[in-house]
């Protein structure tokens, strides 16, 4: 296998995971959701919750042949791509947080200028301002991983920091929690630093209290998301034999599923607090689907079915974004319904798809699953167009 060339398999698994997480976002109502793309209450694991580390897991392979580029060198200037392109995604996310920018509805504040006053609409307030979010941990967790991974070079050194981060972050989370459990939702010692750290205001409060499910502390396990991803790149990119690869990918990943499931007897899988042992478990089955994938992609060509994945694939992040833009600003389109006004997006579910799911199931089930579909086809109609003119974006 030459190292210049483009491993599909990466893309294509990358474009799964990112339409995966689009349609897990954007149910039709999130009071009617099937099983498996519902997250864990807590501890415990669904399909979805295996999808943001796989993403993880997904830019720690891709990284690998960016470095190799680079000989996997400080110099020519790859450490400040790390941190310029961390710094991008961050800012991006947060940008996405914060958007639409200004308080609805648009309440007008003055302002002085050269003894003239002025009037502008109200921006939101930042001192509220959710700070961490998904685009914000995959930006902090790859800034890290990768200075990391190009100050210590050699192989057997960043696996020893990836294990030195998940038995310390065992080990912090036991030594300095406040309440009954380690494990609890309120009092965890990753809660406490986030609050010490950013503040109860900048949390994200959907667990009841003042809880990041993607913050601060519970960031750094998931840079060794991106450490073993970076491994399996490795491995991809060493190895001539792409079956020998794709065995390796396998076997290695089914070491990881087996070690998290072991570890969670002592340190529960638990993607809000993103746990040690669910670093293993789902590195472990990213590592086995991809292998899988080049097995049946690189090795039997059997590839037909790819397109549209790869379609998605080749601009995850801006799709992504432009998904969560969309929805957040169909959240903020008031359209008359039954006497009141509601949102564009519950409207066109309302109107659209529970009458269209009616058809086939009372089930509202199957109505909220039809639009995630329809609102995935969406995305992909942009990402196609992207894809066959052959723009790429790239934070």
């Amino acid at each position: 296998m030459e190292r210049k060339e483009r491993i599909k398999s990466i893309d294509v698994l990358r474009g799964l995971t990112v339409a995966t997480m689009i349609t897990v976002n954007n149910p039709g109502t999130w009071g009617a959701i099937y099983p498996p793309l519902k997250h864990a209450a807590w501890s415990g694991c669904t399909p979805t919750d295996l999808v943001f580390p796989f993403f993880m897991f997904i830019v720690g392979a891709s990284m690998w042949f960016v470095f190799d580029k680079g000989g996997h060198r400080f110099s020519g200037g790859l450490g400040t791509k790390v941190v310029t392109r961390a710094f991008k995604i961050f800012a991006v996310g947060f940008l996405l947080t914060w958007y639409p920018f200004f308080s609805f509805p648009i309440e007008m504040a003055p302002h002085e200028f050269l003894g003239m006053e002025f009037s502008f609409p109200a921006m939101k307030n930042l001192e509220t301002i959710r700070i961490m979010g998904v685009l914000q941990r995959i930006g902090l967790a790859y800034g890290l991983a990768g200075l990391l991974i190009l100050g210590l070079k050699k192989v057997k050194y960043i696996l020893a920091a990836a294990a030195a981060i998940l038995l310390g972050y065992w080990a912090i989370l036991h030594a300095f929690y406040n309440g009954e459990s380690f494990m609890d939702v309120t009092g965890n010692a990753a809660q406490r630093f986030d609050l010490w750290v950013m503040g109860a205001a900048h949390l994200y409060k959907g667990y009841g209290t003042a809880f990041d499910p993607e913050g601060l502390l519970s960031t750094l396990p998931a840079m060794v998301n991106i450490i073993f991803g970076y491994m399996a790149g490795r491995c991809i990119g060493k190895t001539q034999d792409k079956l020998l690869a794709s065995q390796q990918l396998m076997f290695w990943g089914a070491a990881g599923i087996m070690a998290g499931l072991a570890w969670d007897l002592a340190f529960p899988i638990n993607k809000p607090l993103w746990t040690s042992s669910y670093v293993f478990f789902s590195c472990g089955w990213a590592s086995v689907l991809l292998g899988m994938f080049i097995y049946v992609i690189d090795v039997s060509k059997k590839d037909k079915w790819t397109n549209p994945l790869l379609t998605f694939g080749m601009n995850p992040l801006f799709i992504f974004v432009m998904a969560g833009l969309v929805a957040k600003t169909l959240a903020l389109i008031k359209v008359p319904y039954d006497g009141g006004m509601i949102s564009m997006q519950p409207y066109l579910f309302k109107t659209i798809f529970i009458p269209l799911g009616g058809l086939v199931t009372d089930d509202l089930r199957f109505a909220s699953l039809l639009f995630a579909l329809f609102y995935i086809i969406v995305f992909w109609l942009l990402a196609r167009i992207l894809y066959i003119k052959k723009i790429f974006i790239k934070l």
